[in-house]
This record gives structure tokens, C-alpha cells and sequence, in this order.
């Protein structure tokens, strides 16, 4: 069982993109609350657990609060809530059966359920609250939680002749305790001292078939087997029965209200009357819903993206642009991580590339198109001479430094498209290359070359050797896995990535490899990438050999970061061979193991996560390197008495030495940067933290040349 002070985020509290506020090795959410899933009452708190989140109302100050992994949750991913109103204590289970207890300032974690071997399905369905107890409604039975003790008590299987069944529901009343399970309801004497012996429960004659949810209505106990078409609730005298988009409101065994579909919701969730009388809503797609007097009063989420799902994120002129691949709000984009525009002007966009004030985009299912001021542009084949049609599938876009738009086709023989900065069109076909085949990637090396990766064909290599229009002097080449023909691991490619010394780093289903020559792919010289060799418990193998590398980017350091299928999130040094961060779901913040997509801010050094689950952001220790430096920017300064965490040094040159010394020029600290922020941990050469007063940072590049001075200011 695991402890965690509990503490909140509130979202006013955001940095933003342009700043140096976020603090060195900071993690930050950056979710959609917009799929709100269930709701819960607390005192004066509206509780709303959303698709991988959870949010609460302060209903006195209006302020809304997240909670999450950062904040001290164990887990991602809501299955039930509940709340023990005598004991002040939340209960919250999660969809891998993880249970979370909020009591005193403190998340309580028991795991005992999610560490548990269990052959078949393994999900908690519901929780009961009864005299400090909880009592978790299982597919594999129904266990109680001693809350104040923060334990498991006790595991009841339930089912006729020891074929147990999995139980939805639990309703207890004054004599006996009432299961709804996948074979029917049961009952048993509650004060029985025998509950964990299947014969003790009893199958109720009138409901054999499954039946999900009992609660109290109408002065009797309701059984339902309609679930999910249709929901009940007893909430503060009031019985509702809630479908996909309506609900009907009872009190006193008359039907006071009678909601249906309309625009404010589009499929309802989950749906509670407060002890005020106000009627709260979980909506599929516009989150927690407010209503006074039975009338639609407000929306109540917290700003985010559109939505969970994550096809690409880039960073772009300071904005954030996030591409959902979805029919509606298909794009996010945000300044400052606060304020979240959405455009719905197109759908099922994938990629984004912006070339001066034009943001062109690209759909999975209705070709090319381009923001210009207000006005939003579809391609056709009429004013992209004959090159795209509308239904094209553009998978990829970049641009190179003429300004030239570049880009993919997917399931075409037209691989390879651009628009020039003066607006010829032309594509460039690779008779080699199948045209039913997805285009994964697309980047452009230090000499102009497109490097692409084909689904299950490994990579093509363009060059036009700098005449677009003329293709005489074109060449291009397949990769694969043969020797001489590029020696990938695999021809799966996932990822590719153009390093700081113009290396090319390829992420296979089976590890990484490097074109440390990318200029020689059409020397007629071996130009084979290279896997690095590392070692492990005293043997050597090849990088990441047995992940799926799903991306990669690399930060101002020329250390490569590297998102996997499965495991997580790696920080590699510049060359690769060491290993500086292995995170995780289970060791850090990050929501999920399988890492879709990564984009690095380099001017504040912060990389964007995106995962199956949703967006994340961690504030790297490594921002680009200045050419001229002016003046360094220290963050936070003044350090005070209650910060201990790391000092960031900022606007360095590539690689700079720093040295920290007192105003007596005594040395207190070392380093280099890594590209052009370097990081202290404010304690001296004996590792004690050092006392109050001023602090001089000298700094000069690696060869002596730009130096920049500034001050710290301690205080104790």
C-alpha cells in the first residue's frame, strides 16, 4: 500500500509555450476532458471522471480543479467512484482494478486487486458504500475494502452450485445485501457469518438474466437489465432514468422533469441531482453539463484539446498544433496551453505544416488544404495542375529552407508531391514503391534529400538534386534490409530523424539504426546504417533491439529522444550508448506505455508527449544553443526557502562550460550545457545546499569565445 500527500492543479496554473516558467523536469497534463464518463457528488463538489481524466467543481468558488498522476492519483483511467460521506473518504477504482483512497490530504493506494493473478476477465464494475465499508462489484466477484483500515476484508464468489458469476451491481438494505450479476440477481442475509460460501446466496426467482445496476425507486428495489440503454439513479430524493439522450427526473413517484436529446448533449453518460436540486450531466462530447431548474445552465470542463486522439502535434511559430484524424474539431491549437482553439472547417486531418503565414493541412480522406488569414482552402485538381484530388490521403508534410511545401500520398503512385514557393506543382513517382501502401514519415536531410518510410517497405530516398522542375537529374532509392541496400533491422519503419550532425536515426519494430552518411546513398559507396551496439548485464546487443521505436526527436543537446509501443519514453545520449531516462507509466507521471508521437519546444526545452491516452509534457533539460549571447536567463530567481528543485541557466551557446562561484569568487559549481541550458541542483562541491546571498554564473563557449554573466539570488 502506497501513501502520497495529495495536493491540487489548478488550471490557471499552466505555462505557457513561449515562457521559461515551467520548472526543469516538470510534468504537465494536457488532456481532454470533453468524454465525461461519471459523476460524484462530495460535500460541495462535483466530482467528473472523464475518458482518461478527473476533474472536480467547486460549486461555492466555481474553480475548477484537476486531479491526476502529477497531482498523486496512482492510475489513469476511471472504471467507478463512490464516497463514504460519514468518514469523508473517496474511493476510486480504475480500469486495470488499481484502487485509489482519498482521506485526510492523502491518496491511498491498494493494489492488492491489480497485483492479483486472475485467469479471465478482470474489471471492478461498480463500488458500494456501507458502515466504512466498500464493496466492489467485480467480474470475478465481490470484495470489501475496511476503508478506515485500508484494506481488503474479505471476497465473496457468488453462484448457483459454485459456477460463479460476475457481479455488475450491489444494493444493500436493512436485512439483506442484494447482487446484480452476469446470471441474475442474489441475495443473502447481510449479518450472515458465512457470505464467503456460494450457498449462503440465494437466486432470486424473478430475475435470472443479467441484470447491471439496484438501486431504490419508487419505495422498492429496481433491478435493471436495460443497462447501458438505459441508467438508474437515486440521488437526493430524486430517481432518474437516464438514456443515450434523454432523461426523465422522479420525486415522490412523479415525473417532474423529462429532458430530451438536444444540442447541449449528444450522448449521455452518467447523470446525478445534487442535494441544491441541480441536475448535473456527463456528456459523451461537451463534458460536465449544469442545469438549474431543470433548465440548461452551463458547461463545466476544463480548457484542453478537442480530443484524446492524437495523430500528429508540431510546434509552429510559437502555437501548438494538435491533428485528431477525427470528422469534427479535427484540429487543436494553443499559444499558451491555456486558451485551446478548435477548427472544424475539415475533417480527418493528420499532418500540418506551416510555411510564413499559410497553414496547409493534410486529410486522410479529403486531400490538401491550406489556412490563409480567415479563409480555409480545399486542393483540387484545378489549382494544383492536375497534381491532387480532393479524395487524396496527404500523410506527411514538411518544408524545406526555399519555403518549398512538401508531401505524401498514401495509397497512390503519387508518393512524393510539392508546391514550390512560387506555386508549380508536380509529383515524383517511384515505379519500386507499391501504391497501397500507408507513407509513414517524411523528412529532409542537410543536403536536400526526402527520406520517406513505406509500411512493411522499409524507406525511399529522394533527391532532386535542387532542379524540382527538372527531373532528368533525378535519383532515387529503395532501403531495405539487405546488405548494400541500406541493412535496416526491419523494413517496418515507424520513425525517422535528422540529428544536429545531419545523422539520419531510424525507429524499426526491432530497435533503431543510423545513416551516419546520408550524403553517400547515391555515392554508389556503402552508405548501410549502423545499430549500436550497448551493453547489458555484461553483454552486448543492439539498441532497443526488442521495442517497437515509434518516434523519435532530438533536443538541443543532440541527445535522442525515443517513444515506444509498449515501453515507454527514453532519453538517450547524443550517440546513443547511454541510457539517461527510462520513464515509464509505472515509474513517472507518464499515462501510458505506448508513446505515438514526440515534439520538443526548443526554445524552452519542453517535449510534447503524445500517448494512446492522451498529451503530456515534461520540461526538458536541454533547449537549443544561441549563436550570440546577450544575456542568460535563470529560472527560478530569486530561489526561495521552499524551492529545492533544479535551477535552469538558459540562452547558452551549443555546449557551453558554466561556472558558479560567490561573490568572493569562490567555485561552487561545474558544468557544460546541454545545447543551451545547463541545469544546477543549488547545492555546492559537498552537496549542501548553499546559504543566502548573491551567485555569479560565468559561461563561455566551447572554444572560449562567447561568454555571458548573470546572477543568482538565494534566500533563506
Amino acid at each position: 500500500m502506497k501513501k502520497t500527500i495529495f495536493y491540487l492543479l489548478f488550471i490557471c496554473l499552466s505555462y505557457a509555450l513561449k515562457g521559461q516558467n515551467t520548472p526543469v523536469y516538470y510534468w504537465q497534463e494536457h488532456l481532454s476532458h470533453s468524454n465525461a464518463k461519471y459523476i460524484l457528488e462530495v460535500e460541495n463538489n462535483m466530482y467528473c471522471a472523464t475518458e482518461n481524466g478527473l476533474f472536480f467543481y467547486n460549486k461555492e468558488d466555481y474553480t475548477i480543479n484537476i486531479l491526476n498522476k502529477i497531482t498523486g492519483l496512482s492510475d489513469v483511467g476511471i472504471s467507478a467512484m463512490n464516497y463514504d460521506s460519514k468518514n469523508n473518504i473517496i474511493i476510486i477504482s480504475y480500469h486495470n482494478t488499481n484502487v485509489d483512497l482519498i482521506k485526510e490530504g492523502e491518496i491511498i493506494n491498494i493494489t492488492d486487486i491489480k497485483d492479483k493473478l486472475i485467469i479471465g476477465e478482470k474489471k471492478i464494475n461498480n463500488i458500494d458504500v456501507e458502515d466504512g465499508v466498500a464493496y466492489l462489484s467485480t467480474s470475478f466477484g465481490l470484495i470489501l475494502i475496511d476503508l478506515l483500515n485500508e484494506e481488503i476484508i474479505d471476497t465473496y464468489k457468488i453462484g448457483a452450485n459454485g459456477s460463479f458469476e460476475g457481479i455488475n451491481d450491489c444494493y444493500i438494505d436493512d436485512t439483506c445485501i442484494f447482487v446484480g450479476t452476469t446470471g441474475g440477481v442474489y441475495y443473502a442475509d447481510k449479518n450472515s457469518n458465512t457470505l464467503f460460501d456460494f450457498n449462503s446466496w440465494i437466486k432470486h426467482p424473478s430475475h435470472s438474466s443479467e441484470v447491471s445496476e439496484i438501486i431504490l425507486g419508487f419505495g422498492e428495489i429496481l433491478f435493471n437489465n436495460q443497462y447501458p440503454n438505459i441508467r438508474m439513479r437515486n440521488s437526493n430524493g430524486h430517481y432518474l432514468e437516464v438514456g443515450n439522450d434523454f432523461i426523465n427526473v422522479y420525486q415522490d413517484d412523479n415525473l417532474i422533469s423529462e429532458l430530451i436529446g438536444g444540442s447541449q448533449f449528444s450522448k449521455i453518460q452518467d447523470a446525478w441531482v445534487d442535494k441544491n436540486n441541480i441536475l448535473w450531466i456527463a456528456d459523451s462530447s461537451n463534458s460536465l453539463l449544469k442545469y438549474e431548474n431543470f433548465e440548461f445552465a452551463e458547461i463545466i470542463k476544463p480548457n484542453g484539446p478537442a480530443s484524446n486522439t492524437i495523430e500528429n502535434i508540431k510546434i509552429q511559430d510559437g502555437f501548438l498544433f494538435i491533428v485528431h484524424n477525427n470528422t469534427s474539431n479535427t484540429v487543436s491549437r494553443t499559444e499558451d496551453l491555456i486558451d485551446w482553439t478548435y477548427w472544424d472547417q475539415f475533417n480527418d486531418i493528420v499532418c500540418s505544416e506551416k510555411i510564413g503565414k499559410k497553414i496547409y493541412f493534410g486529410s486522410s480522406t479529403s486531400g490538401l488544404w491550406k489556412k490563409d488569414g480567415g479563409s480555409f482552402i480545399r486542393y483540387t485538381n484545378g489549382n494544383t495542375q492536375n497534381i491532387l484530388d480532393t479524395n487524396y490521403y496527404i500523410s506527411n508534410l514538411t518544408s524545406d529552407k526555399e519555403g518549398n511545401l512538401w508531401g505524401t500520398i498514401s495509397n497512390s503512385g503519387k508518393v512524393l508531391f510539392v508546391r514550390t514557393y512560387d506555386n508549380y506543382w508536380d509529383y515524383f513517382f517511384m515505379p519500386q514503391l507499391p501504391n497501397d501502401r500507408d507513407i509513414r514519415n517524411l523528412i529532409i536531410d542537410n543536403h536536400g534529400q526526402k527520406w520517406g518510410s513505406v509500411r512493411a517497405k522499409g524507406l525511399f530516398v529522394y533527391n532532386d538534386n535542387g532542379t524540382i522542375e527538372d527531373k532528368s537529374d533525378d535519383q532515387y532509392k529503395v532501403i531495405t534490409t539487405s546488405l548494400g541496400s541500406g541493412n535496416l533491422p526491419s523494413q517496418e519503419v515507424y520513425a525517422l530523424a535528422n540529428d544536429l550532425d545531419g545523422n539520419i536515426w531510424v525507429g524499426t519494430n526491432e530497435g533503431v539504426c543510423v545513416f551516419y552518411s546520408p550524403s553517400s546513398v547515391f555515392s554508389g559507396y556503402n552508405f548501410d546504417a549502423q545499430q549500436i551496439i550497448v551493453e547489458e548485464n555484461g553483454f552486448g546487443q543492439y539498441l532497443l533491439n526488442s521495442e517497437i521505436v515509434y518516434t523519435i526527436v532530438i533536443d538541443g543537446g543532440n541527445r535522442k529522444w525515443i517513444g515506444t509501443l509498449g515501453s515507454g519514453l527514453y532519453l538517450l545520449s547524443e550517440d546513443g550508448t547511454e541510457e539517461i531516462y527510462h520513464f515509464t507509466s509505472k515509474n513517472s507521471p507518464l499515462i501510458s506505455d505506448n508513446v505515438l508521437d514526440l515534439e520538443i519546444n526548443n526554445s524552452t526545452g519542453e517535449i510534447f508527449i503524445s500517448t494512446d491516452k492522451g498529451l503530456m509534457s515534461f520540461r526538458n533539460d536541454a533547449t537549443a544553443g544561441n549563436t550570440n549571447i546577450n544575456s542568460i536567463k535563470v529560472f527560478p530567481n530569486p530561489v526561495r526557502e521552499n524551492y529545492y528543485g533544479a535551477i535552469s541557466i538558459e540562452g547558452l551557446s551549443f555546449g557551453s562550460n558554466v561556472k558558479i562561484t560567490d561573490v568572493n569568487g569562490n567555485l561552487v559549481f561545474e558544468t557544460n550545457s546541454n545545447g543551451g541550458t545547463a541545469v544546477w541542483n543549488g547545492k555546492d562541491a559537498n552537496n549542501k545546499r548553499v546559504g543566502t546571498g548573491v551567485y555569479l554564473v560565468f559561461s563561455s563557449d566551447k572554444y572560449g569565445d562567447e561568454k555571458a554573466v548573470g546572477k543568482i539570488l538565494f534566500i533563506h
